[in-house]
């Protein structure tokens, strides 16, 4: 792994010039944040050391695969990969058919459901506008490399830019990616609850309800790295329950840990919080069991993930630089004051948002959580299969949960709600297993009024997930309608050079461009260039930018959120045509 890891990294560096790598920072030019200065020379040995690390470790691992010891754990890692994917089919095959139908009835529904709120008719771009234009549209360098936000979340990315030379569209591009990987994170959850041996019910509750929560909508209808993050979450998760509960595929499971693990981090860096979930959950069990050598698997297997997604960051780590990537303010630490009197209302803020409502959902939280630990003290009452079950679940949700929390109050950051939008599944996982309970001890007579009960209470919180989504997105969909108006005005008209300054009029016009005129070149600058008189001028109106220009005239073109301003070509500003900056050309103090 660390071969293939090495390899791309080196193959990223070689994709594209040094002359190349030194325009990145042309790719957004409004920040003042610049690229790492590096010299040709400097730049040539990066790619021959990365290549070098490449052979070495490919070196290393042909000489394992073909020793007769590689080629038997080769085999066997092949068998029990096999034997993980039949068990899964059997747990499903093993559904009564009215079950699986159902099934995969709700899974086609809620594809089809994420496809429609996927639509940027419905769901607006916003985050995933900047990840389009800064890089999926751009080469493969910039999409590993650029790093001038923590917004570059670049596995996500890297596949958007590949879909994005299949065909340029938006919704291609940055919404099909995110809809496949959720739909395929959505099975696997499934599936591994019925692996787990949770109850038909169990699973397919808490799949659904985490589906339908708001963040999850969301997130599964922009083009961000988030459900990306959640399936290699689920990869970890289930692995982490597999070695910790024994398994017969324990080769497997070691590999499914770290090539989640590696991937995960390639996402999205807070991927870690997965990690250090799962490897202490799973040290903790070394311990417990005085299992040295698996503490000394663990601690390999750590490495081997730490190493990877460093060799897969080197690039970025060498052109962007590591300060950008380790000390942005998403990850600087809060003063020890600061941090602990904000992590009571984080808490409670987060909670409630990852259970569909930030100011009371936390108060579900505790109800659940409270439920659970009571119903655990009667564990020793149920049946034998129901005590194994919250035995095998129950700690490791909570844990899971839970944990994330220690490792920022460490670091003393509180990370966004959506960077933990995983940790929403194990919430969900406990609330289905205290239904469950529940519709099992209730006497049969109550039956008639608990479950429509349920239902209604279910239908509200889901009209509350959906009201809430669709109220949010009224702003961006409006401002985004206005920009694409502004957009096709520019379209309509004959092409001349043209001054952008704002950057959200500068990323939506290019991204309605890349995406809608493939092909077409249209001479967009950002600042004033020498000797160029500019026959359109971008603004907001009423002087509400930092881009305020002085005109005679009205624009004309006006909406909420651009004034075009038509200068005449025949009468070029003095002032541009000797090098200096335009006469009209004024900034907000």
């Amino acid at each position: 792994m660390l071969a293939l890891c090495a390899g791309y990294a080196a193959l990223v560096m070689h994709s594209s010039s040094w002359t190349e790598a030194r325009q990145l920072d042309a790719i957004f030019p409004f920040y003042k944040w610049r690229i790492r200065i590096f010299s040709a020379d400097e730049y040539s040995r990066a790619r021959q050391l990365l290549a070098g690390v490449a052979v070495l470790f490919g070196l290393l691992a042909g000489t394992w695969i073909n020793s007769s010891r590689g080629r038997i754990e080769g085999r066997q890692l092949m068998r029990e990969l096999r034997s993980v994917i039949a068990g899964l089919r059997r747990a499903f095959a093993a559904l009564p058919t009215a079950q699986r139908r159902g099934a995969a009835l709700l899974l086609l529904a809620l594809t089809a459901f994420r496809f429609l709120i996927s639509l940027p008719a419905v769901t607006p771009g916003y985050d995933d506008v900047p990840s389009y234009e800064m890089f999926a549209s751009k080469s493969l360098l910039a999409v590993s490399a650029y790093y001038p936000v923590p917004n570059n979340h670049v596995l996500s990315n890297t596949i958007s830019w590949v879909f994005y030379h299949l065909t340029p569209g938006f919704w291609f591009t940055m919404r099909l990616p995110v809809i496949l990987a959720a739909t395929v994170a959505t099975m696997l959850l499934f599936l591994g609850l019925l692996w787990a041996r949770a109850s038909f019910r169990v699973a397919w509750l808490s799949t659904l309800l985490f589906s339908l929560a708001q963040l999850s909508l969301y997130h599964v209808a922009v083009g961000r790295g988030y459900w990306l993050l959640t399936l290699m979450a689920v990869v970890a998760f289930f692995a982490s329950l597999a070695l910790v509960n024994g398994t017969r595929q324990p080769r497997a499971a070691w590999t499914g840990l770290m090539v989640g693990g590696v991937l995960g981090l390639y996402t999205v860096p807070t991927f870690a919080l997965v990690l250090g979930s799962a490897f202490s959950w799973l040290g903790f069990s070394c311990l417990r069991q005085r299992s040295w050598t698996r503490i000394a698997v663990l601690a390999v297997s750590g490495a081997v993930v730490v190493t990877g997604s460093l060799l897969l960051y080197s690039p970025l780590l060498f052109v962007s630089g590591p300060a950008i990537f380790f000390g942005n303010g998403f990850v600087a630490p809060k003063t020890f004051g600061t941090f602990w009197r904000g992590l009571p209302a984080y808490l409670w803020e987060t909670e409630g948002f990852l259970a569909g409502q930030a100011k009371i959902g936390g108060l579900l939280v505790l109800v659940v959580l409270a439920a659970v630990l009571l119903l655990r003290r009667r564990g020793p009452q149920w049946p034998t299969a129901q005590q194994q079950l919250w035995r095998r679940l129950v700690p490791a949700a909570i844990w899971f949960m839970a944990f994330p929390y220690a490792m920022m109050a460490v670091q003393r950051v509180f990370a966004p709600g959506r960077a933990v939008l995983y940790k929403a599944f194990f919430f969900f996982l406990l609330l289905a297993l205290v239904i469950d309970w529940l519709l099992q001890v209730t006497p049969k007579a109550w039956q008639q009024w608990l479950r429509p009960a349920l239902s209604v209470v279910a239908v509200l919180w889901f009209s509350y997930e959906i009201n809430s989504l669709w109220r949010d997105n009224q702003r961006p969909r409006r401002r985004n309608e206005a920009l694409y108006q502004a957009f096709l005005w520019l379209d309509q008209h004959p092409k001349a050079p043209t001054l952008i300054p704002e950057s959200t009029h500068s990323l939506f016009v290019r991204m309605y461009l890349h995406s809608e005129r493939p092909g077409q070149l249209w001479l967009i600058d950002h600042f004033p260039q020498p000797g160029i008189s500019y026959t359109y001028v971008l603004a907001f109106p009423d002087l509400h930018g930092w881009f305020q220009p002085r005109f005679a005239f009205p624009p004309v073109f006006h909406n909420e959120q651009v004034d075009i301003y038509r200068l005449n070509p025949a009468v070029a500003d003095s002032a541009s045509a000797a090098g200096a900056l335009p006469s009209y050309w004024h900034l907000a103090e």
